[in-house]
């Protein structure tokens, strides 16, 4: 039965990821290439946060609270990396590339103009990753054998009134999906920054907003090891509409086309119309037109010509002028 649950979980705190991959990167190789790569910036930010860490911890008493800030300077920062990483392989390409000939990878040196879409990609990549550090532990311990946090309560004797219990998998796997679809907005928010940082005055403000929004869900996801489960949960949603909403705007939408979105998305949601589509598809495909007899085709045809034979003859004696007309 635990491997069960494990399964479950990790389905569905990777269905919402996995629906995007197939959407938008599957197709595309060299995006599977900047997706598994801002997989590698999150690794290496988070190891110089380890590094940090055990650096501090030698010295301070307690360095939660620090460790918790530098850890998210250091993601925001490899954001800021991986952009003019990006934008360096951008120039080389273009260098190497002659006028009017295709680019050897499309996908890198269209970041003019898809960049939205790479920070979608690449964002991606730092979300998946980022989820599976944080959910693999709790997964492979519900997995069997025991009971998460029944060992700590026989040796003190008494339960901690903060746990989650039996809703600890469904916590687990909420906070796995808002972190994945989090780092997406987060990494639109600051590669739109980084390339209007030359440019405009108050390009530091989407970059801002990636902080400060940073910051915020770590704070409040400190606050479930106190029982505010619910509270937490419907903030940090809360903040996410916010941040896809300001990425809307950032890629050129507006608030009503952003709110159009969701109220038809729910719509095409309860009325199945993706299975709709796929069944109707699938019909189309198998349903054939039965072919008519020879005969009937040769028949119709050869009357179709001589009636328009006699008809054309017919015409240009009646009317001679018209086809000195047409010769002209």
């Amino acid at each position: 039965m635990g491997y069960l649950l494990t399964i479950a979980c990790y389905i569905a705190s990777f269905s919402p990821a996995v629906a995007l991959f197939y959407s938008f990167i599957a197709h595309d190789p060299v995006r599977i290439i900047l997706f598994f790569l801002g997989s590698f910036f999150w690794l290496v930010s988070i190891l110089f946060s380890s590094l940090a860490w055990m650096g501090l911890s030698s010295i301070l008493p307690d360095t939660f609270l620090m460790s918790l800030a530098l850890c998210i300077f250091a993601q925001e920062f490899s954001r800021v990396a991986y952009f003019m990483l990006l934008k360096k392989a951008q120039k080389g390409l273009n260098k190497i590339t002659r006028q009017g000939q295709i680019s050897v990878a499309p996908g890198v040196s269209d970041l003019h103009n898809a960049r939205h879409m790479l920070a979608l990609v690449c964002g991606l990549g730092m979300g998946v990753i980022s989820a599976l550090f944080y959910t693999m532990n709790a997964f492979a311990i519900f997995s069997g054998p025991g009971t998460i946090g029944l060992p700590l309560a026989l040796e003190t004797g008494e339960i901690d009134p903060n746990r989650a219990g039996k809703f600890l998998p469904l916590c687990y796997v909420l906070s796995a999906i808002l972190l994945t679809l989090f780092h997406v907005t987060w990494t639109i928010m600051v590669w739109d920054m980084c390339h209007k940082i030359d440019r405009l005055p108050s390009a530091f403000v989407p970059g801002a907003a990636a902080l400060v929004s940073h910051l915020l869900v770590a704070f409040l996801s400190s606050l479930n090891a106190r029982g505010f489960y619910i509270i937490v949960f419907s903030v940090q949603f809360l903040v996410l509409l916010i941040c896809i909403a300001y990425c809307n705007v950032i890629m050129g939408g507006t608030i009503q086309t952003f709110i159009n979105g969701i109220g038809q998305s729910l719509v095409d949601a309860v009325t199945l119309k993706q299975i709709r589509t796929w069944i109707d598809e699938r019909k189309l495909r198998t349903q054939r037109v039965p072919d008519e007899p020879m005969t009937e085709r040769g028949g119709s045809g050869s009357g179709g010509l001589e009636g328009g034979d006699s008809g054309g003859g017919a015409g240009g004696e009646a009317n001679p002028s018209t086809s000195n007309t047409v010769d002209a």
